[in-house]
């Protein structure tokens, strides 16, 4: 009954009855007599668990079944030892079989609803037994995940868990099973009518049972049974999602378990579902999602989160932004978790495990809870079973040293926190001094030190002596490690520093030179702050802290040698049972490997930092902004990688752009978030500083983009830097070593003159700026601009008011209204700053103070300005004892008499009677002493005129304040004359008293005079007669002038009181006294006139002074826009960072664009062009900028001097003001950068040397451009010119006369593209003409690229000439020496160096080389294509100029034949007459032309139209970008008439060769070169042909082209090759370069105007005509130039016509003949497979690579080597003569190859292709050679398998796990496109190979190998799937084509894993009449490699193949090398 129920489910897990029995497991065994009791008991149980195991397997009913179940469950819990035989019998098998026929049974039988107890009973023990089978058993548990894996379990279990009755009982009891824990058993049941909080109640009672996760298995089978389709109880699904998330949070370890279970996807999938969740659920899962996140992702579940979070239509998803902005918090690096009792124990390499040299011990270390009463190993060296070292963990977080040097254990004090990641090192001198010593650093802080002896003894014997981590049974520690290093040598003290703030997730050894790399932006902060720190601590620590900050620039000297081991989860290998290997570790105990990839790594690998970029650019509302911020900060925190790439990309500058549009939507989330990122503590401001100064000088300081925001937002944004600047502890760092270079003054001073902020934040903004200055108040950063800005603004000045100098744009509106108002609050500020003594010394040391009162108080200042004057005056007099005379020096008090009463008020008095009586302005003395009596003049003076405006004014307004302020003058004068008998001194000084008898004397006669008088009027006088006469009876006053007041307030008096008696109550001359003094009064009267001229002097200067101030600020005000509006449009035009995004294979590629293409304008050998590029205006760029490091380590400009000792500059102690003196302190030079607009297009540190304007050359177009000579690179940007002021402008704004070259067509609009190349890939340059105009120049370059411009006039061009020739001279020449071509090696390299070889060739050519190159041609060395192709260069034709096409013949005239025959004559073109002669018709035609022309006296000609001009060039090339764009053009913007257009190739051919009307032409390289040009695959509408109607699309191919235009290009080159034209090509070259151009008896003579010299465009004047003479070059074309006078000789043709002469057989033509060398050319060694044969010219020899190891191509000696293990540390490591050069971490290669001996690319396990320059510096000794790594090249989805690079095309082909081959440009380092074999690890492409001669690329993987041409158009393919030998290898190991310049037969090998290389070629042979063309791969012969020796058994994989010249070479995987050779 039982057997038939069975489905076939449960038929994989039943197994056959009777087993048999298992070796090694029944062998009887010799008993003893008597055994022990204990022994015979446990022999009696293994017997039983063996018999009830066995009838398990047979029962067949449920009772049976739980009868035998409950028997080995009591067996089982017995003794453990019966677990092992349970798992022998196949018990789980057993098991999982019971499992999966329960539920059949059950749902066959009955019918019932509930499920039957017996059913559950047996469920209940099949799982109990497994609980117990599985707990503390490590190789049951292990058995149990590889044996029955998670697959058969999920299937075991899949009937219970898909019935609804049974599903709630299993789920129960496989949360029982995962936690090893029964009390669950019932948990899911009776759920029916709870609610979700009757759940979480539910989950409150059970929490005390969580526990670990024993089993996650259990848990990924309940999850998938929960969240299955079918299964619809939505509660059911939330508790089993709530307990994971329980769970989770229970136990870090169940956290990195339930990460390890890749359930992120299926609970994103259900975040984001359309039908939305229940609430409840949905935050379940938010939260599980979260905690699963916070631990690792896989990289494609993050690419698809990343996607998902951009919605079709470019908004964001907020759910998704969500779930990115929760995950990128990253915490955990990878890390081992421990669960005590358990260890790692290390491997020893190496002689001693206890190093004589003393040791460091480091590791990063996670506690979650320290054992409360005992102490915990984390690390020993234990020998046998005693320890010689341990160091152990107390209770209360210290750590206890025990070793065999001492019998105590040291304690060394230390609180290692719980729960947070902690770097410990343990540092053991062996001897120091007299007492060895320990030193313990606790996240790199020195915590403790101890004297301590050695250890003594050592561990000899074991293999593993180093243990890390307690496996001793009753441990009880749960902590977890991520990496532990051990160093034969003590590091010193600074480094366990550095080695910290690399952080937890560097797990490298410590050999990059420039760690520094690997410091986040945070951790290079601390570290800076630390070692400033220290060097201001110490005066003479700041040499040391130099030489520290160097060091760690140049690595940390950790010699590799010395590093005993180093364990982290990435990089260790561990023991392999199976395989029996020790590698380097083992785990003991409970360890589990928490694999933590964050998402900020994914995001890496993804697409870098712009990723973030772009989610901040599409968010919209405050909310997204926020989120967006978060993600982007958190994404570039903790990654080195993201946040290099941020710098590369600009993207900070980019971030500001963004968020300058967004700045309504910037909230304080996101101000915090983005400011936290910065360096801001917002929980405690005091640890506040700037960690990422790029970011900070970005964002922070773009006043524009934060006055925009909300007002809050705006507060917020200014009070940071008064926290960063004022309450920091870190201020001095951040001002001295961060915003000292910053300009921060400047910036504030700029946004003080624009009106980006509102009127009411100027008091906030004044505050910053107070801030800021004092800060760093030095001269250059605060003093010079504030001063220079106050005297700009102080003043009102005509000049500045209209306006018309400053640029009013858009960008900064400046703010002219409020300028002075603004300045006086500054100086306000500054004044407040004086105050301080220091800031105070600080001043008068940068500037001289008492000029700069003058310069600050102006002609007429404003009252505000006067008082603040007068207070600056105030405190100098209070500061400085000198001051005084210095003002009086430069005339100060007399200006001040002057000016002071145009600014009178009550406020400026105030500040004046300061001045005079020294008051500071908090204490007014009682008895005031004047201090200053130079003042008073000033204020009589005031007196005076304040007097005067009260009479004379007219405005009654002016009169009463002038009264009031009399009144206020008076009252003050008095009150101080009363009580201050210094005062009354003052008077005895004639001109004071009489400056006051003046003031009196006219006041009162005016008011004698007056008809009325006011009542205020009456008031000022009595009070001056008041002062007048305390003045009177003062016994200082000279009796004269007492005198004179008595007079006057006697006429005073008659004014007051006229109707009172005339008497006086005084008695004048007992006030006077007798006798007069007259003599002083003149001498007075001469010294106040010499004061008047000095001070005229003084006025002067200082006016002048101020204007060039003003001037200069100007000036400076005009770049700051300038500067601002150029860095704006840079940045608006970085567009790149997105379209890498949504191009082809970015991350949010838009699936439905069709990419259009164009011919890219790099050549292949002898300048080819058939590579097409992208036509999209902006490529997007993969550079890296070789400069940048992120977290560099500063040097420190360390303030040593403290500020008392400020030394007096010279200057300010002179006093005379001579006119130099005064413009140097504030006068800067502000030069205005003419070369703003480029200079961003710059290489960093690069330098204009030369700028020149040309046009840049394009088929017909030309576009103007810069060409700019750098020290190091030459660029050429188009789209600009520079004006006749040297000024760099766009062509746009530019006339036309600076730019325009005659004849061309200028395009300004289309691809303006800004070039580079490096000085060294300048290869030559030759002389072109343009039009017939000797004016242009054609440049060409290593990279295959080449550069035509025309100049302006000759002379320009012979400047650039030479510099081009000194840059080339300086660089020598090339390697590729021309002795070296001779040597018999390189003979036989024809193919492969001809391509090396043609731009060299064709480039500088000179006579002498021309016929090098024919004796080549008639030798056969060189193909008739190639000698074409130099007679075209060498004759000044260039694919660069549409005009001087190159010119290639019509050979064959069969164009209707359905084969071709290549043997008959008549298939062939007459090639001894030109086209417009072949038949009689046309001869005739001809000569009546040419006669009747003589005739009439012109100069006489054959054809009216030409062999090749550009109408003919665009005509053939319509259907290809950029010549239909051309053609176009040249026909005034629209297609010819379709029947006109080239359509068919045999009516080309006719109309060519016969039609009377027809034309003459010959035809372009392209027909032998390039089968694109043939198709419209652009879809262009042409229109239809008038005839037929048929639209016209594709041209018409001959029948023998099969309807393919690859064929047709083939078979067209194959008769170029033939022999007829070999034989006939001399007499066709006569006619187009020889003696016969011109030639009236062979037809040959063209139109006058094509010949050079016959016109001369220079000379034509008038506009029109020249216009009509350059469309006459342009229809009529161009005769290349002459270059032979004689005929030309013949081919030699004798043996085999398709080999070079002297070669008797060729690999093509004699294959059968190779034979394999009898014995290897080298040899590795039998375990180092060759993976890569590089070629050694020099040498003369093919090196053999092993597999992660590549030599440079003729550089033998240097070689790159990796490791491409699965436990790698990502190092690349530079090897030269056996020494390493340099190491570069994290380069993560997995395959590499050199482009040529400076270009290295390597592919990536992260998923990228990197681009690498060679830099050799022979000077440099410990570097001779290093890598610079220049492009960073994104696109694949997983790591890169393969990679081949052609230097000859330009062109790198990675191949890669995700199953495609990218196509990637080596100049530029862009995507082009994708050669897709499918997808999956079958369909990986683990080999590539680019043919050098053709441009073929083949690629292969294990089902298929695919032949493509250059632009990815697939040939032929070949299917593998039954070709596979061996599981091991795939069917095709290497592949390799056959180099020659031409072959008839292309050749490609591959070899394969059975010892087979088989040498193929493809053709068109098979296909059947009529069909389209289609390739097939046929083989020619298969290669039997030969075995050794006595291994025939195996054969050898041949692993490598190339070939050089003539021969093969094949490597093996038995590290052998072996050539195969033709016969001599």
């Amino acid at each position: 009954m039982f057997r038939t129920l069975l489905t076939p489910l449960s038929a994989r897990f039943s197994l056959p009855s009777p087993l048999s029995p298992r070796p090694g497991s029944e062998a009887p065994i010799e008993e003893p007599d008597e055994l022990d009791p204990e022994d015979f008991a446990r022999d009696v149980l293994v017997e039983l668990m063996r018999n009830s195991t066995e009838r398990l397997k047979a029962a067949d009913s449920l009772t049976e079944r739980i009868e035998v179940l409950s028997e080995i469950h009591k067996i089982m819990l017995q003794d453990a030892c019966t677990k092992d035989v349970f798992r022998e019998m196949d018990g789980f098998l057993v098991l999982m079989s019971v499992l999966s026929t329960i539920h059949p049974t059950f749902s066959k039988e009955t019918r019932e609803e509930a499920a039957s107890s017996e059913l559950l009973e047996a469920t209940r023990l099949v799982f109990v037994i497994l609980s117990e089978a599985l707990h503390k058993h490590n190789e049951n548990a292990s058995y149990f995940r590889t044996a029955v894996g998670l697959e058969s379990f999920a299937q075991a279990t899949l009937g219970l868990v898909s019935d609804a009755r049974t599903i709630k009982q299993t789920v129960s009891f496989l949360t029982c099973l995962a936690l090893h824990n029964f009390a669950w058993s019932r948990f899911f049941l009776h759920i029916a009518g709870a609610d979700y909080a009757a759940v979480d109640r539910k989950f409150q009672e059970f929490s005390t049972q969580l526990g670990m996760i024993h089993v996650p298995e259990a848990l990924r089978v309940l999850y998938d049974a929960v969240t299955r389709t079918t299964q619809d109880n939505a509660l059911l699904r939330y508790m089993g999602t709530k307990l994971l998330e329980r769970l989770t949070l229970h136990k870090h370890r169940n956290q990195c378990v339930l990460s390890s279970l890749g359930l992120e996807r299926s609970l994103f999938e259900r975040l984001c579902s359309p039908s939305g969740l229940p609430k409840a659920e949905r935050q379940v899962v938010q939260k599980l999602l979260r905690r699963l996140l916070d631990q690792n992702v896989r990289t494609e579940d993050a690419r698809l989160m990343f996607q998902r979070a951009i919605r079709p239509d470019d908004t964001l998803d907020p759910d998704v932004l969500e779930v990115l902005r929760a995950g990128m918090k990253v915490k955990w690096p990878e890390h081992f978790s421990l669960e005590s009792p358990a260890a790692i124990r290390v491997t020893k390499t190496g002689t001693r495990a206890l190093p004589s040299t003393g040791f460091t011990f480091m590791a990063w270390l996670w506690i979650e809870q320290v054992p409360r009463d005992k102490k915990h190993n984390l690390f020993s060296i234990v020998s046998g079973d005693r320890a010689i070292f341990s160091l152990k963990l107390r209770p209360d977080g210290s750590l206890d040293c025990e070793s065999t040097g001492n019998k105590e254990p040291a304690v060394l004090k230390a609180r290692l926190a719980k729960g947070r990641w902690t770097h410990v090192a343990l540092v053991h001198y062996p001897h120091r001094g007299s007492k060895p010593t320990i030193r313990l650093f606790v996240d790199g802080t020195m915590v403790d030190a101890v004297n301590w002896p050695y250890p003594r003894g050592d561990a000899n014997g074991t293999d593993r002596p180093y243990t890390i981590g307690d496996n001793s049974p009753d441990a009880c520690l749960n902590w977890c490690l991520a990496s532990a290093y051990l160093f034969s040598q003590p590091l010193s003290d600074e480094l366990p520093r550095f080695i910290h703030d690399l952080g937890p997730r560097y797990v490298a050894r410590f050999q990059a030179a420039d760690l520094i790399r690997f410091l986040t932006y945070e951790a290079a902060t601390a570290l800076n702050i630390n070692l400033y720190a220290r060097a201001e601590q110490h005066r003479g620590a700041a040499s040391e802290v130099k030489n520290l900050i160097n060091s760690f620039k140049h690595g940390i000297g950790i010699a590799e040698s010395s590093i005993i081991f180093s364990v982290s989860p990435a990089t260790t290998r561990f023991e392999d049972k199976g395989a029996g290997e020790l590698n380097d570790a083992t785990m003991d105990g409970d360890v589990f490997v928490a694999r933590c990839n964050g998402l900020d790594l994914a995001m890496w690998e993804i697409g870098g930092a712009a990723v973030s970029l772009r989610l901040v650019q599409l968010a919209n509302n405050p909310h997204e902004v926020s989120r967006a911020l978060g993600v982007l900060t958190d994404g570039l925190r903790n990654s080195w990688q993201n946040s290099e790439d941020m710098e590369r990309l600009r993207g900070y500058d980019i971030l500001a752009d963004i968020l300058r549009k967004k700045c309504h939507h910037i909230n304080m989330t996101g101000f915090e978030t983005l400011f936290e990122f910065l360096g801001m503590n917002f929980k405690s401001p005091d640890h506040s500083t700037i960690v990422n100064t790029v970011a900070y000088r970005a964002i922070a300081l773009d006043f524009q983009l934060w006055s925009r925001t909300r007002h809050e937002i705006q507060l917020v944004h200014l009070e940071h830097f008064v926290t960063l600047l004022d309450a920091s502890r870190h201020k001095r760092f951040n001002m001295k070593q961060r915003m000292a270079k910053m300009g921060v003054v400047r910036k504030l001073l700029f946004v003080l003159q624009t009106d980006w902020y509102s009127q009411d934040m100027l008091p906030f903004l004044l505050e910053t700026l107070r801030v800021v200055a004092e800060a760093n108040f030095s001269i250059d950063d605060a003093i010079r601009p504030i001063v220079s800005y106050l005297a700009a603004n102080l003043h009102d000045n005509a000049s500045t008011s209209n306006g018309a100098s400053s640029p009013r744009s858009v960008l900064s509106r400046i703010d002219h209204q409020n300028a002075q108002y603004k300045a006086e609050q500054v100086f306000k500020m500054l004044v407040s700053i004086l105050d301080n003594p220091t800031m105070f010394n600080k001043f008068t040391a940068a500037l001289p103070l008492t000029r700069i009162c003058l310069l600050l108080l102006g002609d007429r200042p404003s009252s505000q300005t006067a008082t603040l004057v007068l207070r600056m005056i105030s405190i100098a007099l209070g500061m400085s004892t000198s001051f005084n005379r210095k003002f009086e020096l430069v005339s100060g008090w007399n200006v001040l008499k002057l000016v002071l009463p145009y600014a009178w008020d009550a406020q400026v008095q105030d500040a004046a009677f300061d001045v005079m009586l020294g008051r500071s302005r908090d204490k007014r003395e009682i008895v005031p002493a004047v201090v200053c009596p130079h003042i008073v003049p000033a204020v009589f003076a005031s007196l005076r005129m304040a007097l005067d405006s009260s009479r004379v004014s007219d405005d009654p307004q002016i009169r009463a304040t002038a009264t009031a302020t009399v009144e206020h003058l008076l009252e003050a004068l008095i009150d101080v004359h009363s009580c201050s008998p210094t005062f009354r001194e003052v008077f005895k000084s004639h001109a004071v008293t009489q400056s006051f008898i003046d003031a009196y004397k006219m006041f009162a006669t005016s008011v004698a005079h007056a008809l009325e008088i006011d009542q205020g009027t009456v008031r000022v006088l009595e009070k001056l007669s008041h002062l007048g006469l305390s003045i009177a009876l003062d016994n200082a006053v000279a009796v004269s002038q007492k005198q004179e007041i008595m007079d006057v307030l006697q006429a005073a008096e008659a004014v007051l009181n006229p109707r009172a008696s005339q008497e006086t109550s005084i008695d004048p001359a007992a006030v006077v006294g007798t006798k007069a003094r007259r003599r002083r009064m003149a001498s007075v009267r001469l010294s106040m006139q010499l004061g008047e001229s000095a001070v005229k002097r003084s006025i002067i200067r200082i006016r002048e002074w101020r204007n060039t101030v003003i001037a200069t600020e100007k000036k400076r005000l005009r770049k700051t826009v300038l500067d601002l509006r150029e860095h704006h449009r840079q940045v608006a035009s970085l567009t790149e960072w997105s379209t890498v995004l949504t191009a082809e294979r970015g991350l949010w590629a838009k699936p439905d664009v069709i990419p259009r293409w164009r011919l890219d304008e790099t050549e292949g050998p002898y300048r080819v062009r058939k590579r097409l590029e992208h036509d999209e205006d902006k490529l997007p760029s993969s550079k890296v900028d070789p400069n940048q490091q992120i977290g560099d380590v500063q040097e420190l400009d360390v303030d040593t001097r403290s500020i008392t000792q400020i030394e007096v500059p010279p200057w300010s102690e002179s006093y005379e003001l001579s006119s130099t003196d005064v413009d140097d302190q504030l006068g800067e030079e502000i030069v205005d950068d003419k070369h703003r607009r480029v200079r961003h297009e710059l290489e960093p540190g690069d330098v204009i040397d030369a700028v020149k304007t040309v046009a840049r050359i394009s088929g017909v177009d030309s576009s103007p451009g810069l060409l700019i000579f750098g020290r190091t690179h030459l660029y050429l940007l188009d789209g600009l010119v520079e004006n006749d002021d040297g000024e760099v402008i766009d062509a746009h704004d530019a006339p036309r006369k600076l730019f325009f070259v005659p004849g061309s067509i200028v395009d300004l609009d289309s691809h303006q593209r800004a070039q580079r190349w490096p000085h060294d890939q300048i290869m030559s340059f030759s002389d072109r003409t343009f039009l017939f105009r000797d004016v242009a120049l054609e440049v060409y370059f290593r990279d295959s690229r080449s550069l035509l411009v025309v100049f302006l006039d000759r002379k320009q061009r012979q400047e650039i000439t030479g510099r081009l020739s000194s840059i080339i001279g300086r660089l020598g020449a090339d390697v590729m020496t021309p002795g070296l071509i001779k040597s018999p090696f390189v003979g036989r390299l024809s193919g492969k160096l001809s391509s090396a070889f043609s731009a060299k060739v064709l480039s500088g050519f000179n006579q002498d080389e021309l016929a090098i190159a024919q004796r080549k041609w008639q030798s056969r060395e060189i193909s008739n294509f190639t000698y074409l192709s130099i007679l075209n260069q060498v004759s000044g034709r260039t694919p660069s100029d549409a005009t001087q096409y190159p010119v290639f013949p019509w050979v064959l005239s069969d164009y209707t034949s359905a084969a071709l025959d290549l043997s008959s004559p008549q298939t062939f073109r007459d090639l001894t007459l030109p086209m417009g002669a072949l038949t009689p018709a046309r001869q005739e035609a001809a000569r009546s032309r040419y006669e009747s022309l003589m005739s009439v006296g012109e100069k006489p000609f054959h054809y009216g139209t030409h062999f090749s001009s550009s109408m003919i060039v665009c005509h053939f090339l319509i259907r290809l970008e950029p010549f239909t764009h051309m053609f176009k053009t040249l026909q005034g913007g629209d297609w010819d008439l379709p029947d006109r257009l080239f359509i068919d190739m045999k009516r080309a051919y006719t109309s060519a060769s016969q039609d009377i009307r027809g034309d003459v032409r010959e035809l372009i390289p392209e027909f032998y070169s390039c089968p694109e040009f043939l198709e419209n695959s652009a879809n262009l509408d042409f229109g239809v042909q008038q005839n037929t109607g048929e639209k016209i699309h594709d041209v018409k191919l001959p029948p023998w082209a099969k309807q393919d235009p690859l064929l047709f290009i083939v078979m067209n080159r194959k008769a170029l090759e033939s022999d007829y034209v070999s034989e006939h090509l001399p007499q066709w070259i006569d006619l187009i370069w020889g003696y016969k151009q011109g030639d009236p008896d062979s037809y040959n003579v063209f139109h006058p105007l094509s010949y050079e010299g016959a016109i001369d465009l220079d000379a034509i004047t008038d506009d029109l005509e020249r216009e009509a003479t350059v469309g006459i070059i342009h229809n009529f074309g161009q005769t290349p130039r002459k270059i032979f006078a004689s005929p030309h000789p013949p081919r030699n043709m004798h043996g085999n016509s398709s080999l070079p002469l002297g070669l008797i057989y060729g690999i093509a033509e004699d294959y059968h003949l190779l034979t394999q060398t009898s014995r290897p050319l080298k040899d590795l060694g039998p375990d180092q497979p060759v993976r890569e044969l590089v070629l050694d010219l020099i040498g003369q020899q093919v090196v053999p690579c092993p597999d992660g190891t590549l030599c440079v191509p003729s550089r033998p000696h240097e070689a790159v080597l990796w490791d491409s293990s699965p436990t790698s540390i990502g190092a690349l490591k530079v090897i030269v003569d056996r020494k390493v050069s340099q190491v570069v971490e994290s380069a993560f290669c997995s395959c590499a190859t050199f482009a040529d001996t400076d270009t290295l690319v390597t592919g990536s396990t992260d998923n990228m292709v990197r681009l690498w320059r060679i830099a050799r510096n022979d000077r440099h000794r410990d570097q001779p050679v290093a890598l610079q790594l220049t492009h960073l090249m994104r696109g694949h989805t997983a790591r890169i398998s393969c990679v081949t690079a052609s230097r000859a095309w330009s062109v790198i082909v990675s191949g890669s796990k995700d199953g495609s081959a990218a196509l990637w440009d080596l100049n530029r380092g862009v995507y082009i496109r994708s050669i897709w074999h499918g997808s999956g690890a079958a369909h990986e492409v683990h080999l590539t190979a680019v043919n050098e001669s053709t441009g073929y690329i083949a690629t292969c993987s294990r089902h298929r190998l695919w032949l493509h041409t250059i632009n990815a158009r697939p040939i032929a393919s070949l299917d593998l799937t039954d070709l596979a030998p061996s599981p091991l290898y795939p069917p095709i190991t290497s592949l390799a084509f056959l180099e020659r310049d031409y072959s008839h037969l292309d050749v490609m090998a591959t070899g394969g894993p059975d010892g087979v290389i088989s040498l193929r070629t493809w053709n068109t042979n098979s296909t059947p009449e009529g069909e389209k063309a289609k390739w097939e791969f046929t083989t020619l012969k298969t290669l039997k490699v030969k075995t050794e020796g006595h291994f025939r058994s195996s054969t050898p994989c041949v692993t490598a193949l190339k070939f050089v010249g003539e021969s093969l070479y094949h490597g093996e995987d038995t590290g052998k090398l072996y050539g195969w050779e033709l016969p001599d």
